[in-house]
């Protein structure tokens, strides 16, 4: 259980416990046993038990929520969109679809890691669409806008 180094009137004690019931303990001092009484009874530590109230639900509460209809293929994203890099949530919108906008111009404004990030167009075009709209999450890599 427990080892012990004691120097009584010069005389080196090596103990060690091995075992303590109640008021009863069972120890080895130098290697011979012995079996003693403590004058108090040790309390043993006690882990605690952790008590949770059962979680009740409610009709549909755990329903996964329907997905949208898949998008028409004519309005599926282009090679020309403006991908989110990071996962994060829309600050607010700078451009807005029609807008003409040139390399280096300010899109968007996205939080992420709680940083606010400035989201670039990488090349000169016109906003054909945007897909997001400011306070909705975003994951890496999903398309905001799309530039013709």
């Amino acid at each position: 259980m427990k080892k012990f180094k004691f120097t009584i009137e010069g005389i080196s004690y090596s103990v060690n416990v091995k075992s303590v019931e109640g008021n009863q303990a069972e120890i080895e001092v130098n290697g011979k046993n012995y079996s003693v009484e403590l004058e108090e009874e040790l309390n043993p530590l006690k882990t605690p038990i952790l008590v949770r109230k059962e979680v009740v639900t409610k009709p549909g509460e755990n329903k996964i929520a329907a997905k949208a209809a898949p998008m028409p293929p004519s309005s599926k994203p282009s090679a020309n969109g403006v991908k989110a890099p990071l996962p994060g949530s829309i600050i607010r919108l700078v451009a807005k679809a029609g807008d003409t906008v040139k390399e280096g111009d300010i899109l968007l404004v996205m939080e992420s890691m709680k940083m606010e990030n400035n989201i670039l167009s990488e090349k000169n075009g016109v906003i054909k669409r945007i897909n997001v709209e400011a306070g909705q999450a975003v994951m890496q890599d999903d398309i905001l806008m799309e530039l013709e």
